[in-house]
């Protein structure tokens, strides 16, 4: 039986293609349009990562 360490349970994997798309495009606007999401949804969604 694997344990699971209690704060990964929470994570949300479609944030790591975020923070990808972040550091490939050094930009919001770019990366959010890279994932076919508006700016809006790609900042909210970084401010989760933080």
């Amino acid at each position: 039986m694997k344990i699971i360490h209690p704060n990964l349970r929470g994570l949300d994997l479609n944030l790591l293609l975020l923070l990808e798309a972040l550091y490939r495009t050094r930009s919001v606007r770019d990366a959010a349009d890279s994932l076919a999401i508006s700016p809006s949804a790609c900042s909210h969604a970084l401010s989760r990562l933080r």
